[in-house]
């Protein structure tokens, strides 16, 4: 359904999770594809084994997506490795649990960094490099339910995913004149390592309240972001592609 071939691609936070179900689902369909780790070399190094079975050429390398001068110096080696970047998911992320009248501001501060932070800090590089090269490209940034209306003791994560959302919308408009195309997915509940103590104790709960009676799973947000990217969605920008079973109805 989707082909690939000659596009190079770049998935944040891509060893695990949702990143590694579209790092995979773009290297099945041909792409070149990087993707950084932070922790987690094993994770990436079997990835990235797993995907070395395709046609397309993969790359990882290590880079703490909170560190502006570190994530230059990644995109600068995907670029040596590539020769340019054409696709951008902006997907590294945290999740962790915040009281506001308890949380420490070393804890926003990490997630305003990781979450959001990052989503500038990639596409800035990114966008620049994209001009310069005259790459009609994709941008496709990894929001929440929880940006479209809030998350009790989240708020930090919740005020990343509705930042990001305007930061869509906003360069939708600015960039679409230079032929760049920038969506955003926000997914609901999905089962990753990050969810999978909360849906254990809350699983019955959270059920009841889907109305299509089972929770997402990685390659179910994997799949709307390779149509985003593709020639499918030529004439899609600006949009928030809701991807969460019928939990939340944004208009």
């Amino acid at each position: 359904m989707f082909n690939f071939e000659d596009r190079n691609m770049l998935v944040t936070g891509g060893s695990r999770g949702i990143g590694a179900a579209i790092v995979k689902l773009f290297s099945q369909a041909g792409a070149n594809v990087a993707f950084n780790y932070n922790k987690n070399y094993r994770a990436a190094s079997d990835l990235a084994k797993l995907c070395s079975a395709y046609s397309g050429k993969i790359f990882f390398d290590e880079c703490d997506v909170s560190d502006y001068q570190e994530t230059q110096h990644f995109i600068d080696k995907v670029i040596k490795e590539y020769g340019s970047v054409d696709t951008l998911i902006n997907n590294a992320g945290i999740w962790e649990y915040g009281k506001i009248d308890e949380m420490k501001v070393d804890e926003w501060r990490k997630t305003i960094q990781i979450n959001l932070d990052s989503v500038y800090y990639f596409s800035n590089y990114i966008i620049r490099h994209m001009k310069d090269k005259k790459i009609k490209g994709h941008i496709v940034n990894i929001s929440s339910t929880a940006g479209q209306r809030g998350e009790a003791f989240y708020s930090h994560y919740a005020a990343t995913k509705g930042a990001i959302i305007s930061f869509t919308k906003s360069l939708a408009s600015e960039l679409g004149p230079d032929g760049i195309h920038v969506n955003c997915v926000a997914p609901g509940w999905v089962i990753t390592d990050m969810s999978e103590t909360t849906l254990k104790k809350d699983q019955d709960k959270i059920l009841s309240q889907i109305p299509l009676g089972f929770i997402a799973n990685p390659k179910d947000i994997a799949g709307p972001v390779a149509f985003l990217v593709s020639d499918y969605a030529r004439a899609i920008t600006g949009e928030i592609l809701n991807v969460n079973c019928g939990n939340v109805l944004c208009g």
